[in-house]
């Protein structure tokens, strides 16, 4: 037991979310301030989509598959979520010396699971109770009700939590076989968001149009509401657990549940003793890079050498490649849907203002997210990081080569999207360069102050030459900061083209864009070589 409690503070302290020690007071409250606001900010909207989706249910009697149906969406979700980093978390994470610990495989597979399973549970949490006191509220549940949701809390994430860890371990073999297979990796990782994307968007319309509605004929016909009625029967899990929180035969399906729970377990301690060690042994082993080929020596000019070495350093690993290409691929398809809402829903209620503003809201937030890996240009290098300090070449221009590496995809992707969006017939070829042109420069700002930032404040890591599979500080701000440039840009946008005029609304992005890319491009190169020069790795 003491072993065991003693892994699972070893997992809590290596955890990228805790507050670390040495960190200043002033920083430890802004951290616990900035998550308790994501998560009530989550949390709100949630509480407002269902607020209307549970008024629409009650009107169409569907109160109890509209449990049914919630708690089969969030328990996908909560798989998904689980799978990725349950397989992460224990057969792909750096953290091979406590392996050399004198402890059982099945005690560090319990303490490892622990932990997960704590994350699991907040995220859970998060995503439930405020729902189910909101339906509780609504349907006007006894006091019992509510004493109930408290162990249905804890009992709702543990089997979602146990599928994840089994599925973990085909997901582990079919990673470790594709793993050297890059390209097909990434076109697996598209797909996924693409159609996580789409999902989401359908998501959105259903949820706008019943906010929309008046009526629940507007919404569901009579014979819609009957197959909804049958076919929620089918998921079983889910009425298992809607039995438990309606107390509708409680105990037959409680008792069914912790069944289910203690096979699931039963299956995954057996793996624990036979399996689990000698896995992670094999992939701890068998190493972590991407690829490996034999290479000839080419003769490369220095710009063309220094691009080279980038793009090596990137695409040497699945998740950095991931990283870098995925989003700006993807972003042509997200505002295309964007656009879609915007056009079919937005419009009509508030105006063709509206469509201008979420189109430059969406490509500089998504755009942002992908530029924000500049934010580990810096230290991306790890233990390599003097190979840049002795070759004989000026940091300037090596700067400059990563630099160009981020506008060689971000900006093909912003004017990919702004054509797709003029040839879907949703803009005009006008304002189609117009916020290609100036959504590039407020871009190019953002890849600039991402990489001063790493200049600034590098995060290396050396620790058997481990990638940086979490986000850092550096990469969290980057982020941050783009989601606030097109937020104020995109509400500035719909305001002046509604109480101005919509070509106000160029003058205003090229107004922030110019100055905004100027200025940055001046902050990362002046004294670029003192800057440089004075990092300490």
């Amino acid at each position: 037991m003491r072993q065991f409690l003693t892994l699972l503070k070893l997992e809590v302290l290596n955890s990228s979310i805790r507050v670390r020690d040495g960190v200043s007071v002033f920083n430890k409250i802004k951290k616990i301030v900035l998550i308790s606001l994501g998560v009530l900010a989550v949390v709100s909207l949630l509480m407002y989509a269902l607020n209307s989706i549970i008024n629409v249910c009650l009107e169409a009697n569907l109160k109890q598959e509209f449990i049914v149906y919630y708690v089969l969406i969030v328990q996908i979700v909560q798989v998904l979520f689980g799978l990725s980093i349950t397989t992460k978390t224990l057969y792909f994470k750096n953290d091979s010396n406590l392996l050399k610990l004198p402890v059982k495989g099945k005690t560090l597979f319990l303490a490892k699971i622990s932990y997960l399973f704590i994350y699991e549970f907040i995220f859970s949490t998060v995503l439930t109770l405020p729902v189910f006191i909101l339906f509780g509220i609504k349907t006007l549940q006894p006091a019992l009700f509510y004493v109930l949701l408290i162990p249905n809390a804890i009992l709702f994430p543990i089997i979602p939590f146990l599928l994840a860890l089994l599925f973990s371990v085909p997901t582990m073999y079919l990673v470790a076989y594709i793993k050297n297979k890059f390209v097909v990796m990434l076109v697996l990782y598209v797909i996924f968001i693409s159609i996580g994307f789409m999902f989401y968007i359908y998501s959105l319309k259903f949820v706008l149009n019943v906010l929309d509605s008046e009526s629940i004929k507007d919404v569901f016909s009579d014979s819609t509401i009957f197959n909804i009625k049958q076919f929620s029967n089918y998921f079983f899990l889910s009425v298992l657990f809607k039995n438990c929180l309606l107390m509708y035969k409680f105990w037959q399906s409680l008792l069914i549940n912790l069944a289910i729970i203690l096979i699931l377990g039963s299956l995954i301690l057996v793996f624990a003793d036979k399996v689990y060690l000698k896995r992670i042994l094999v992939n701890n082993e068998g190493g972590d890079k991407a690829y490996s080929n034999s290479c000839k020596i080419k003769d490369r000019s220095i710009a063309g050498a220094l691009f080279f070495r980038e793009f090596t350093t990137i695409f040497r690993s699945t998740n950095y490649a991931f990283q870098y290409l995925t989003v700006v691929i993807t972003t042509p398809l997200m505002v295309y849907f964007s656009s879609e809402i915007a056009l079919n829903i937005g419009v009509s209620l508030i105006g063709e203002g509206i469509l201008p503003g979420i189109i430059v809201l969406v490509l500089i937030m998504f755009l942002s997210m992908g530029t924000s890996f500049a934010a580990t240009s810096i230290t991306r290098e790890g233990q390599n990081f003097f190979h840049t300090k002795i070759i004989p070449i000026t940091y300037r221009k090596q700067v400059f080569m990563k630099f160009l590496t981020y506008i060689f995809v971000s900006i093909p992707s912003i004017f990919v999207s702004c054509f797709v969006l003029f040839f879907a017939g949703f803009i005009s070829i006008v304002p189609c360069l117009l916020i290609g042109l100036s959504v590039s420069l407020i871009v190019v700002g953002n890849i600039c102050k991402s990489i001063l930032m790493d200049i600034k404040k590098p995060q290396f890591q050396y620790l058997d030459g481990a990638e940086i599979t979490t986000n850092t500080k550096n990469v969290n701000s980057s982020i941050s900061i783009g989601f606030l440039i097109a937020t104020v840009m995109g509400v500035a946008c719909i305001a002046l083209s509604f109480f101005v005029s919509i070509p106000s609304m160029y003058m205003a992005l090229f107004g922030f864009g110019v100055p905004f890319a100027c200025y940055e491009i001046f902050r990362l190169f002046y004294k670029i070589e003192k800057r440089y020069g004075g990092i300490e790795a």
